[in-house]
């Protein structure tokens, strides 16, 4: 199997999703006393709902790939078609990541609009 420099880069943005989603998930609002509760809430949703097509679109390209060329080992298929269903695997994965960087942009807009600070959590005692 030969290196595809698109399997690094899925796999660079799979994670960086998945933290910024888990960084998100991981802040409470006692950290934001300046923000309602509630408003706190829906930016701590609408932030972690932003990442997930972007985590699941670069880790289903990652297992599609690998299961992708297991089976052409196994089966032929013709060149036309694999270019096909590869142009396929890639263009869904990059419709995944534009939407992701969109949503994450929205709700760092609204951050910006609650005055929800994303500089790094302080711990609290």
């Amino acid at each position: 199997m030969q290196f595809d420099p698109f399997d690094a880069v899925a796999v660079i943005t799979g994670v960086m999703f998945t933290i910024r989603k888990l960084d998100a998930q991981s802040r409470t609002a006692a950290q934001h006393p300046n923000v309602a509760p509630e408003d706190f809430e829906r930016w701590q949703r609408q932030t972690a709902s932003a990442y997930v097509p972007g985590v699941y679109g670069s880790f289903f390209r990652e297992v599609f790939h690998f299961g992708f060329v297991w089976y052409i080992k196994r089966h032929t298929i013709s060149p036309e078609s694999f270019r096909h269903i590869g142009l396929l695997v890639d263009a869904t994965w990059f419709v995944s990541v534009v939407v992701t960087l969109v949503l994450a942009h929205l709700a760092r807009e609204l951050a910006r609009k609650l005055a929800i600070s994303l500089d790094r959590p302080q711990p609290t005692r």
